[in-house]
């Protein structure tokens, strides 16, 4: 009754709410031009670009992206830092137009903390930004381009927006080219070096490639000795007038030189130095090698060993840039310098190689390291929740390079989304623990010449204890140690190799609810008991250079556990096949596992590109264990996975059980195949946009309770699951979060192609940071 009589008492003032809306609608729609100056107008945005017709429309692409940077300007209440798109509603233009004249403290405070000032059309300048885009279309090789503007007013004869056209012109090549001034000797440099010649006839005449080809010179005469030698030193000269649409070219050496600059030079004496801060002044010497090494104290606080053996500069070497470049790079990555700088001082001008001192400073970064790292986790495991990172480091612990690490980690997840059978998942985990780590910067086994590394490789000592909750279920620790090499041989080579893990996974606490379903499960009843995994770890790893158009990623992986324990067990007797063998009075398992993963990215320009990826494995378990250990079993479905369906939803094979509690428990398996399929579109800002296609499922090797789980040919590929959908990322820089939307087509265990029961049913939202793969 209360609210019935509420009801018809607020009834005669509902129109008079509407009008007060439309009124103040009004109201803000003049004071958006309100403080605008006489002849001026309000900058609403610009209208689409209109561009001509043009050669080489894949050439064009790069210059049109610089051509739009330049033109690009934000109105007042640009949505997503658009340039074309505008809210309606401006507010901190409202909040400048209302309080930027009043001088009490108020209107000051939240005019400087919340408005923004009008960008006016003489503040953007458009025929500045259109010199610029002429500019740009003749630095990309269109000579004859042009660039124009028209100043569109709105119906608010106060508001306007800005017409570019851009008309790009005949593309112009380079007809011939001559190298002018060159001694005999440095142009054999260029002739014999393969790439350093970059302008040919018949390219495309850009000013880029020019800068190209300056840097290129630059980095063959360095690479051959010429120290003093500097880009500027290269000149162009560019005729486009003798040969209509061509471009004439000559690339010049200027006509006076420094002395010295077309020298070859060796390194003579080489000192280091080595500091806690660039202003310190270092009183205290040693001799080490054929270095002289400053410092001060008692002895170096960092052995000059670890920093010599990363060096590629030596005393009576002849320089060369490339090891110049090198040694930076190596010292830099030991990760315990803030700063290190290598210079050189010109000593011996009488000899054909002149000589030069090197002086190599290092300044040592702050000895303790502490950080704190929240974020949203979205792992493969598909959940999410809030995790903590709690780390503290000590670099250069024993005077050798090594950093010791300590982190504390814990995080509370939930499943979130429907699975295909429409159901939601109810229940949540949290899981805590902590991990102490020692890196050294070298390899502990001869093995590997780490003199020819790429970079400086690392052994790592590892251990850590975890405990892992399933609310309802049970508790479970994970204890382990661990013995790590990581070694890279090229840019695009690297290798990891773990000769020693033992991790030890048992059972702390068990709910009712839990052994009920353990109880009817001999596959959960053997993969869930208390077990040792002694294992050793091989991975390889080839990424393609950062310039690749195409670039691809592949990982090869092979594992295995037991072996070396069971080999013991054979030489006292026991039969390689027989069960029940101990590790500390525990089951070890012994099996077999080997995985590949392989992306590869099609760009089409800057802004979108299509990435394919395929993840596959298997595990083989045999002699001590029937079956492989919970955690090393694969699984599918989830924000990295199949992001159609929830994770461990689907599989093994045709496996499906209605209850979705049990289903996360043992819907795992010994073979696995994903294969993803994603479209990636720059919208506007931060904003990219994506469609993907998931495809994928986990099958078992052997027979058990879970019918049609078993690995056939045959069945392959009415057993995979299916998904489709749409993303939306926001890019940070730093970050990427990611809301990807998941449509199930196909199940596995369901007759026919599309098998979902209703569309409804078949969705998934998937909320996770970085990309999926």
């Amino acid at each position: 009754m209360r609210y019935k009589a509420l009801k018809e008492y607020f009834k005669p003032c509902r129109w008079g709410f509407f009008l007060l809306l439309i009124g103040g609608l009004n109201l803000t729609s003049c004071s958006t031009t309100k403080s605008i100056p006489q002849n001026e107008q309000l900058f609403v945005g610009i209208s689409k670009i209109n561009y001509e017709k043009n050669e080489d429309v894949k050439h064009f692409i790069t210059a049109q992206e610089e051509i739009e940077e330049a033109l690009a300007t934000q109105p007042n209440g640009a949505l997503f830092g658009s340039s074309s798109l505008r809210s309606p509603f401006p507010i901190g233009l409202w909040i400048w137009n209302a309080f930027s004249t009043k001088k009490n403290g108020f209107s000051k405070w939240i005019t400087k903390s919340f408005g923004k000032k009008p960008v006016l059309i003489s503040n953007v300048n458009p025929s500045l930004r259109a010199l610029v885009a002429k500019q740009i279309l003749r630095s990309h090789g269109y000579l004859r381009g042009e660039a124009d503007y028209n100043i569109e007013t709105t119906k608010n004869k106060k508001q306007a927006k800005i017409a570019y056209k851009v008309i790009p012109g005949p593309l112009f090549r380079i007809d011939s080219v001559a190298f002018v001034g060159f001694p005999e000797r440095e142009m054999n440099y260029l002739k014999s070096l393969k790439g350093a010649i970059l302008l040919h006839k018949g390219d495309i005449f850009d000013v880029s490639k020019l800068e190209e080809q300056r840097e290129r010179i630059y980095k063959t005469f360095r690479y051959k000795g010429l120290y003093y030698y500097k880009q500027d030193y290269t000149t162009f000269l560019a005729d486009t007038v003798s040969v209509p649409g061509k471009v004439l070219t000559k690339v010049q050496l200027v006509d006076s030189l420094p002395k010295g600059t077309l020298d070859s030079w060796r390194i003579g004496k080489a000192l280091l130095a080595i500091k806690t801060s660039p202003e310190e002044q270092l009183t205290d010497s040693m001799t080490y090698s054929h270095y002289k090494v400053f410092f001060n104290g008692n002895k170096p606080r960092v052995r000059p060993k670890v920093i010599l053996r990363e060096l590629r500069l030596f005393p009576g070497q002849k320089y060369d840039d490339s090891n110049y470049t090198e040694s930076l790079n190596r010292l830099s990555s030991l990760g315990i310098f803030n700063s290190v700088d290598i210079n050189f001082a010109p000593l011996d001008t009488t000899n054909k190689y002149k000589t030069m001192d090197m002086l190599i400073q290092t300044v040592l970064d702050k000895p303790y390291d502490f950080f704190i790292e929240t974020n949203v986790k979205g792992k493969t495991t598909g959940r999410l929740g809030p995790a903590v990172v709690l780390g503290f480091a000590k670099r250069n612990a024993f005077r050798r390079g090594e950093i010791v690490e300590f982190n504390l980690h814990g995080n509370y997840e939930w499943q979130t989304g429907h699975s295909s059978e429409g159901t939601t998942t109810g229940f949540n985990s949290y899981s805590y623990g902590g991990d102490l780590s020692l890196r050294i910067p070298k390899l502990l086994f001869p093995l590997v010449k780490q003199h020819k590394l790429y970079r400086p490789p690392t052994s790592i000592i590892k251990m850590s204890s975890d405990l892992v909750n399933r609310a309802g279920y049970f508790k479970r620790h994970i204890v382990s140690g661990e013995l790590t090499f990581n070694w890279q041989t090229s840019v695009k080579s690297s290798f990891e190799f773990s000769p020693l893990i033992v991790q030890f996974d048992y059972m702390t606490k068990s709910t009712k609810k839990f052994k009920d379903v353990v109880s009817n499960s001999t596959y959960l009843q053997y993969t869930m008991q208390d077990k040792f995994i002694p294992k050793m770890y091989f991975a390889y790893t080839y990424n393609s250079p950062s310039f690749f158009q195409n670039p691809i990623r592949w990982q090869l992986a092979f594992s295995e556990a037991g072996n070396l324990v069971s080999l013991g067990y054979l030489t006292g007797g026991y039969r390689w096949n027989s069960k029940d063998k101990k590790m500390f009075k525990n089951p070890y398992a012994q099996f077999l596992k080997a995985e590949t993963d392989f992306t590869k990215t099609w760009k089409f320009d800057e802004k979108s590109s299509l990435v394919g990826h395929i993840n596959a494995g298997c595990i083989w378990s045999y002699g001590n264990s029937s079956m492989a250990p919970y955690s090393e079993q694969f699984y599918v479905g989830g924000a990295n996975s199949i992001r159609a369906f929830n994770i461990r939803t689907i599989g093994p094979g045709a496996y499906h059980v209605d209850q979705s509690q049990t289903s996360y428990l043992d819907q795992t398996g010994d073979i696995k195949f994903l294969a993803n399929l994603e479209y990636r579109k720059h919208l506007v800002g931060n904003f990219y946009g994506a469609l993907f296609l998931d495809a994928g499922n986990v099958w078992a090797l052997k027979e058990d309770y879970r019918t049609n789980s078993t690995f056939k040919i045959k069945n392959v590929f009415k057993q995979m699951a299916l998904g489709t959908g749409l993303g939306i990322r926001y890019d940070m820089q730093f970050l990427v979060i990611r809301v990807d939307w998941g449509v199930a087509l196909h199940t596995p265990y369901s007759s026919g192609f599309y098998n979902i029961k209703s569309f409804k049913e078949g969705q998934n939202l998937n909320f996770a940071i970085g990309y999926p793969f």
